[in-house]
């Protein structure tokens, strides 16, 4: 499963509009970059 239901992971809590974003790689230095660019995906804007 790529996407799961955060009540898998929170399960007394209150479901809400979350999405958690799990990740790891060679390279950390770039996550905070790769965090950008999905915030900027969903805000709508590529620029």
């Amino acid at each position: 499963m790529i996407v799961s239901p955060g009540t898998d992971w929170f399960p007394a809590e209150p479901a809400g509009p979350y999405l958690r974003l799990n990740f790891a790689g060679p390279n950390p230095v770039a996550f905070d970059e790769g965090a950008r660019i999905l915030g900027q995906i969903l805000k709508g804007s590529t620029s």
